[in-house]
């Protein structure tokens, strides 16, 4: 039968055959929850992920959108709540690296740790035109950040939470060495020492 194809194709099991890691489910922007991570696609800026996030200005003015994760320029773009995203099942980490934190002016993207705040964010350039804001990584939500001097500014990147050496995207120098990297380096055998024997 001609309908007996097209029935087999929109079949769809409710526990998948094959599982993927992360896994990908498309939806609404309005049922993503805040902090999550979702796929997105642009004719200009390519693929990439980002950070389902909100922007709230300093007059009160809500916007829904996502922080688009990039090593050139992390950037906030704003959506509509009925717009479709591809949502990443995955629980994750930020992981931060004071090892090689310095102080300067933030750059889009730098994880910064204010002493005026209580919480650390992601800087974001010029989101409301001249005006910076700062992902409260706390909240998910963007707020206009202005700081006097230069900020503690620290790498960072984003694991898997069950698979810590697992990269999903990482920003400014490494943050530290893989553990098995470091296991590898204190099992390499090291020289041994001969000691002559006093004779008579």
């Amino acid at each position: 039968m001609r309908g007996a194809p097209e029935s087999r194709a929109l079949y769809q099991p409710q526990i998948p055959l094959i599982e993927t890691s992360p896994g990908f489910k498309a939806r609404r922007l309005g049922e993503v929850e805040l902090g999550r991570l979702v796929l997105l696609r642009d004719s200009v800026a390519g693929h990439g992920i980002g950070l389902r996030a909100d922007a709230l200005s300093a007059r009160g003015d809500l916007a829904e959108g996502v922080l688009r994760l990039s090593s050139a320029t992390t950037r906030f773009e704003r959506h509509r709540l009925e717009d479709t995203v591809m949502a990443l099942e995955i629980a994750f980490v930020l992981e931060a690296d004071p090892v090689n934190a310095t102080a300067r002016s933030p750059r889009s993207g730098d994880l910064i740790v204010a002493a005026s705040r209580t919480a650390t964010g992601l800087f974001v350039a010029q989101l409301w035109n001249s005006v910076d804001g700062l992902l409260d990584t706390a909240s998910a939500v963007i707020r206009p950040y202005s700081a006097p001097g230069e900020p503690t500014v620290l790498p960072w990147r984003l694991v898997e939470r069950d698979n810590r050496t697992r990269v999903l995207f990482s920003h400014g120098s490494p943050v530290v060495p893989e553990p098995h990297e470091k296991e590898r380096y204190l099992e390499e055998p090291r020289p041994r020492r001969a000691f002559a024997e006093d004779s008579d």
